[in-house]
C-alpha cells in the first residue's frame, strides 16, 4: 500500500531514508538468449566483469531483494523485468539471497518458486566487481527471445532500496541464429542500460524519435468533460490540442500533460508543458495539455489537510477522465488507444504518477507510462499491472522532497514495475529550463519502449 506519502509543509513527512539510487555501469562479458522452440526451453545468461573498478554494492537484497531488466534490440525488440525477491523458499526452505555487501550477494531459486531467474550474484572479490545471471523458462515465463536479427542488448539490475547496475551490449562481437539465438561477447563499450539512456535504433528520420513534422496545430479549449469542486460548483474541464501539422497516421500514441500549481492555481499554458507538447507533436504524438479542478489554498502551507486531500483526489479524477476522453474519441482524433501516456510538473507531476498508478484499479482510464518532473505518488496504490514510470527529481526539492521520490520508485520497482529516477543533486523545484534536453531525450527513449513504439503506427 503506498498511501503514507505526504507532502511537506501542509502534511506530516514521514522518515523516510534516501537511498542513492544512482546507476553504476559495469563492463559486459557476455549476453546469450536462447529460443530452441518450446517456451520452457528458453535460456538467457549475462555475465559483467571489471577489474580495478571502483563500482560499489549498495543496498541490501536479503533484505529488500531486487529485480532485473533485459532489453534486446533488433528487428523486434523486446523488454521483461524478472523479480529477484527476499525471503525463504517454501520448497527448499533455505533463504532465496545471502551475503553481505563486503563480498557480494548470490541468489538462487532452482525450483522456479519466483519464477524464470534460477540464479544471480554480485560479488566483490579481490579487486573485481562480478554480476552473472541465469534465466530459464523452465521457471517460469521468458518473454525476452532472440530479436531477430538482434543488434544490441541491455542488463539492468536493481537492488530494493539500492543503487541501479547497467550493463550494455551494444557492441562486441555479435551472432544472430534467426528467431534461436542471439548473443554478444566481450563488448568494447559501456554505458547506461535504463530505457531512458536507450536511444531508439533506426535510420533517421524515425517518427516519435526525431522531429519528422515541421510545424504543429494546436487546438484550444476543447471540452473533455465537467465535475462538481468542493463549493458544489460545476467545473467545465477544457484542454489543448497539440498535434502534428498534416499527419496522415490516424493510430497515434497520445500524452495528457498536466500542470503544476499546487493544486491552487496554474494552467494548461503553464510554459514547460507547451514545450513538451510541441516537441513530442513534432515527432508525431497526439498531445493534450489539461486544465483540471483547483481548490483555494489547495496543498499550500496553512491549508487544511482535508482540503489539500480532496485537491489531490480532484485531480486525478479530472486526468482520469481526460484519459477516457481521448479513449472514447480515438476515431476522431486519430489515437492509439493503447499508448496513451501522462506527463507533468509538480502537482501535475503528482497527477501523472497517480493516474499511472491506478490503472489497475481502473482499466477504462489506464495509461501505458507517466511521466513526472518533481513529483511522487500520493494516496494510491501500487500494484504490479499499473504504469511504469519515469520521475525526474532535485534533491534540494523544497515541496515535493526528494526522499518521496526514492520512495516512490522503490514501491514501484518492489511491485515489479519498471520505474527510473533521474537524479540532479542540489537541484530545487521544477529545474526544467536547466535540465530541457535531458528531460526531452529521456522522456522520449522512455515512452519509445514503455510504449512499444517499434510496432506502432508510422
Amino acid at each position: 500500500m503506498t498511501r503514507g506519502l505526504l507532502l511537506l509543509g501542509f502534511l506530516v513527512l514521514p522518515a523516510l531514508s534516501v537511498a542513492h539510487a544512482s546507476d553504476q555501469i559495469v563492463h559486459g562479458v557476455t549476453l546469450v538468449v536462447k529460443n530452441p522452440g518450446a517456451a520452457a526451453k528458453r535460456k538467457v545468461t549475462l555475465k559483467a566483469k571489471e577489474t580495478a573498478t571502483d563500482n560499489t554494492l549498495v543496498g541490501d537484497p536479503t533484505v529488500s531483494g531486487a529485480t532485473v531488466t533485459i532489453t534486446l534490440d533488433g528487428t523486434s525488440p523486446s523488454t521483461q523485468t524478472f523479480t529477484l525477491p527476499a525471503g525463504v523458499s517454501p520448497t527448499t526452505h533455505k533463504p532465496f539471497w545471502s551475503g553481505d555487501a563486503t563480498k557480494g550477494f548470490k541468489y538462487k531459486d532452482s525450483k522456479g518458486d519466483n519464477g524464470a531467474v534460477k540464479s544471480a550474484q554480485i560479488t566483490v572479490k579481490g579487486g573485481k566487481f562480478q554480476i552473472e545471471v541465469a534465466i530459464s523458462g523452465k521457471g517460469g515465463p521468458v518473454g525476452v527471445v532472440p530479436p531477430d536479427s538482434g543488434s544490441a542488448g541491455c542488463a539492468f539490475l536493481t537492488i530494493g532500496g539500492g543503487d541501479t547496475y547497467s550493463v550494455q551490449f551494444s557492441t562486441g562481437q555479435v551472432t544472430n541464429k534467426g528467431s534461436s539465438l542471439f548473443k554478444v561477447a566481450n563488448p568494447t563499450s559501456d554505458g547506461g542500460c535504463a530505457l531512458p539512456f536507450i536511444t531508439p535504433p533506426g535510420d533517421a528520420p524515425l517518427r516519435y524519435r526525431d522531429p519528422v513534422f515541421a510545424s504543429v496545430s494546436k487546438t484550444s479549449d476543447v471540452v473533455y468533460g465537467s465535475a462538481i469542486n468542493a463549493e458544489n460548483q460545476t467545473v467545465t474541464l477544457t484542454l489543448d490540442i497539440y498535434e502534428p501539422t498534416g499527419d496522415t497516421v490516424t493510430a497515434r500514441p497520445a500524452i495528457v500533460w498536466v500542470h503544476g500549481g499546487s493544486f491552487t492555481t496554474g494552467d494548461k499554458t503553464s510554459p514547460e508543458l507547451v514545450d513538451e507538447a510541441n516537441t513530442f507533436a513534432s515527432k508525431g504524438y497526439f498531445n493534450v495539455s489539461i486544465n483540471y479542478r483547483l481548490e483555494p489554498g489547495g496543498c499550500t502551507p496553512g491549508t487544511p489537510q482535508s482540503v489539500c486531500i480532496a485537491a489531490i483526489g480532484e485531480a486525478l479524477a479530472d486526468a482520469q477522465t481526460a484519459v477516457r476522453f481521448l479513449r472514447a474519441n480515438a476515431a476522431t482524433y486519430g489515437i492509439d488507444p493503447s499508448r496513451i501516456a501522462t506527463g507533468g510538473s509538480s502537482a501535475g507531476a503528482i497527477t501523472a504518477l497517480n493516474v499511472g498508478f491506478s490503472s489497475s484499479e481502473d482499466p477504462s482510464a489506464a495509461v501505458g507510462a507517466a511521466v513526472s518532473l518533481s513529483g511522487a505518488a500520493l494516496f494510491v496504490t501500487i500494484d504490479s499491472g499499473d504504469a511504469p514510470s519515469l520521475d525526474f527529481h532535485g534533491t534540494a526539492d523544497p515541496l515535493v522532497p526528494y526522499p518521496l521520490a526514492v520512495n516512490t520508485q522503490n514501491l514501484a520497482v518492489a511491485a515489479g514495475l519498471d520505474s527510473f529516477l533521474t537524479t540532479w543533486v542540489g537541484a530545487g523545484h521544477v529545474p526544467y529550463v536547466q535540465h530541457r534536453s535531458e528531460i526531452l531525450d529521456q522522456t522520449q527513449n522512455f515512452l519509445w519502449w514503455e510504449l512499444h513504439l517499434t510496432t506502432a503506427a508510422h
